[in-house]
């Protein structure tokens, strides 16, 4: 019973947890707000 609920939260978080971890390993590329900064 233990296992199977530690695997649907783990399938639940996959969808979150891959997006950003594969943005990462890509690595660069052009910042989705072009580059703009923020002076306050």
């Amino acid at each position: 019973m233990i296992g199977s609920l530690v695997a649907t939260a783990f399938w639940a978080m996959v969808p979150a947890y891959v997006p950003n971890n594969a943005a990462v390993l890509a690595g660069g590329g052009r910042p989705i707000d072009g580059g703009r900064e923020w002076h306050g």
